[in-house]
């Protein structure tokens, strides 16, 4: 009878979990996020997404400055002046009456100046390799901008799944504890009665706190998740669509971990942005070295000047003012060539450096392709693990629950004890999570594979978001 009892508690205890599991899935219906509108949303609101757009923009501008340098440059100046000059004289001598004879004269010139000059480089080598290299920085801004798109998808898949994998391991541990703290309560009064021994008791209390300690971790992973998601998208979600256990598992496409390293070392969008900065450093070399070539400019200006002068003389003879105006203007044209004799062995070590900078940049080009083929091999097998891992997993699920109900009825026939009840019953909703854990691993490193290959599109998230709505 106390063997049947406890049974029956069990029972109850499961069929409550599995009835409260259902109405949480039923309240959640309404109001619930998907993955396409948090990625939708962290495309508005993520800051690492924002500073790659604006680095691109930036750099577009780095083709106008370039370009400029080879265009006419173009400066007007215009200019107003005055002098005001006071002159005495003091002429001394016998002829003079009394013997001095004083004199003042004062000038006040107004002049007025207008220019305007145009020069145009008619030859300038590094000028133009410098516009070589602002066009390449521009095709690598573009293609960092398109892997951190691609980053970004990740990251978001990635966010979106730890929420959902916190939320479905906190259902399942608190059923869990649920279920350990009926099993203990009814222990308990067995024990306090005399029907139950300590070690009985002991052993449930055990699990019972075991249980009490993963939810308070889990807690923390759900709530640590949830502000991850956050500082993605800078909102918080009261629900997101979730995932049933009936996924329908694909191998990847093609099935060989040497295609996937091939495309990857075609495709990563990381590695050929690399390899555009290398074409950058190699240009650099040659840009410099353009110091010890002559360059050939243009010159042309136009000038405009007016003078007027207003002068007055007062002398013993009395006093006398004049006025002159001059006008002149004229063009100034020239062709200047500049030859670079001896710069300090600057030129010389300038190039020297960008030939190191280069080296530099092709080692860091060969290392992002080895991280990249490290990447895609990885991201291939730790995908074909969560594939067979799902699928054991699932196995492990079913055989654990039929290994607890043969537990329950051992445990009824008196062939059984309560030991054997809790360590099923924990290893039930041990393999409840390990099966979480393996479904979504199973979707983010199939991101993950792509991300690595550099096809990782939009229409991926679109196929596992039906995922989402369909289960």
């Amino acid at each position: 009878m106390k063997k049947h009892l406890i049974a029956l508690s069990l029972s109850l205890a499961f069929s409550s979990n599995f009835a409260a599991g259902a109405e949480t899935v039923s309240l959640s219906n309404a109001g619930k996020t998907d993955l396409l509108n948090i990625y939708r949303q962290a495309l508005q609101n993520d800051t690492q997404y924002k500073i790659s757009a604006a680095n691109l923009r930036a750099s577009e501008q780095g083709v106008s400055i370039s370009r400029s340098s080879l265009l006419p440059q173009i400066s007007g100046s215009a200019s107003r002046s005055k002098s005001d000059n006071d002159r005495d004289t003091v002429i001394s001598g016998a002829a003079v009456l009394d013997g001095i004879q004083s004199g003042f004269d004062n000038d006040v010139n107004y002049t007025t100046n207008y220019r305007v000059q145009l020069n145009q480089s008619l030859f300038n080598w590094g000028n133009w390799v410098a516009l070589d290299q602002a066009e390449l920085r521009v095709r690598a801004s573009e293609l960092t901008h398109g892997a951190n798109l691609q980053d970004l998808m990740s990251r978001s898949v990635q966010a979106y799944f730890n929420v959902l994998s916190a939320e479905e391991n906190l259902t399942t541990t608190q059923a869990e504890l649920e279920t350990l703290g009926k099993q203990l309560d009814f222990i308990r009064e067995q024990y306090e009665s005399g029907l139950a021994n300590a070690t009985d008791f002991l052993n449930a209390q055990a699990n019972y706190d075991q249980s009490v300690a993963n939810e308070v971790t889990i807690k923390n992973t759900l709530s640590i998740a949830k502000e991850s998601l956050r500082q993605l998208t800078n909102n918080y979600y009261v629900q997101l669509e979730g995932l049933g256990d009936e996924v329908d598992l694909k191998e990847p496409m093609p099935n060989n971990i040497d295609d996937w390293t091939r495309v990857a070392a075609q495709e990563n969008l990381s590695l050929r942005a690399q390899q555009m900065n290398v074409k950058v450093a190699k240009k650099e070399i040659e840009r410099n070295r353009s110091g010890h070539y002559p360059s050939l400019d243009l010159n042309l200006s136009y000038s405009d000047n007016d003078s007027d002068n207003n002068r007055l003389s007062i002398d013993g003879g009395g006093s006398s003012t004049s006025r002159t105006n001059s006008e002149s203007d004229g063009y100034n044209a020239g062709i200047t060539l500049s030859v670079p004799i001896f710069t300090g062995f600057r030129t010389s070590a300038q190039t020297e450096q960008a030939r190191q900078n280069y080296l530099s940049s092709s080692h860091q080009h060969e290392q992002t392709a080895r991280q990249v083929q490290a990447s895609a091999r990885n991201a291939f097998t730790a995908l074909e693990s969560a594939i067979a891992s799902f699928r054991a997993y699932k196995r492990s699920l079913e055989s654990n629950r039929s290994s607890l109900d043969a537990t329950q009825e051992g445990y009824q026939a008196g062939i059984r004890n309560i030991i054997d009840v809790l360590t099923a019953t924990r290893s039930y909703y041990n393999a409840r999570r390990n099966l979480t854990r393996a479904k979504y691993d199973y979707l983010i490193n199939g991101v993950n594979l792509k991300l690595a290959a550099g096809t990782l599109t939009e229409q991926d998230l679109e196929t596992i978001n039906q995922l989402l709505l369909k289960y």
